[in-house]
């Protein structure tokens, strides 16, 4: 198995996941490589291992959610492709690397359990987006998207320890980010809420700065 290259993280916050980062390179993306996800009924998801990242947003200490309500305002609409959850041509870093390919998420993908499994809606809406070589040792990036109830979500953010978390863009998001256990890499994990929709944003050894902003601009608009 080859491994890939190691990247310094330097993160920054722009707002948003999913599921928090560092300055991105140029570039044009290359095309997928595998087939996008599909909005996908969240009953029964089950654990497709574990995946860490580098988050997409600068860490910062915050206040814990304070009210469940939420401005109908603030409701999103999750995409149907995994293309339309980022700007084209914005993540080359990503965007060249294969996308749900059948060996690293399965066939059919199997839904992993995250930290917003107890508020997922039953048959909700859910965008699963792996960029991933099969190959490769530790470099990923995971976007996860999914319709959830507000009061439980807000309760799965207030039982996170170890994160970095703030009210932000009408919403409340929190990260992590730590080195990689194994190789000389940092690991991130962005998660945010808005609404009835979360995002979660894993990614190791890939920086991505502005990309918690890019995906909330395609949900929420």
């Amino acid at each position: 198995m080859r491994r890939t290259s190691t990247t310094t993280l330097l993160v920054t916050i722009g707002v948003g996941a999913v599921v928090a980062l560092s300055g991105c390179t140029g570039g044009d993306a290359a095309p997928d490589r595998s087939p996008s996800a599909t909005r996908t009924p969240t009953d029964d998801a089950t654990p497709t291992g574990a995946t860490t990242a580098t988050p997409a947003v600068e860490p910062e200490s915050g206040p814990t959610p304070s009210s469940t309500s939420v401005p109908a305002a603030t409701v999103g609409s999750i995409p149907s492709t995994c293309s339309d959850l980022v700007t084209a041509g914005r993540w080359p870093q990503f965007e060249s690397m294969p996308l749900n390919d059948p060996g690293v998420v399965g066939d059919p993908p199997d839904l992993p359990t995250t930290e917003f499994t107890p508020a997922l809606q039953q048959g909700g809406a859910r965008l699963y987006c792996v960029w991933r070589d099969p190959r490769a040792d530790v470099t990923n990036l995971v976007i996860d998207v999914a319709t959830v109830d507000p009061s439980k979500a807000a309760a799965a953010m207030r039982s996170l320890s170890g994160f970095d978390c703030a009210d932000e863009a009408d919403g409340y998001r929190c990260q992590r980010v730590t080195q990689n256990p194994q190789y000389p890499v940092t690991d991130g994990r962005t998660l945010f809420t808005r609404g009835d929709v979360a995002i979660r944003i894993t990614q190791s050894n890939i920086p991505t700065q502005g990309l918690l902003d890019d995906v909330r601009a395609h949900v929420f608009g």
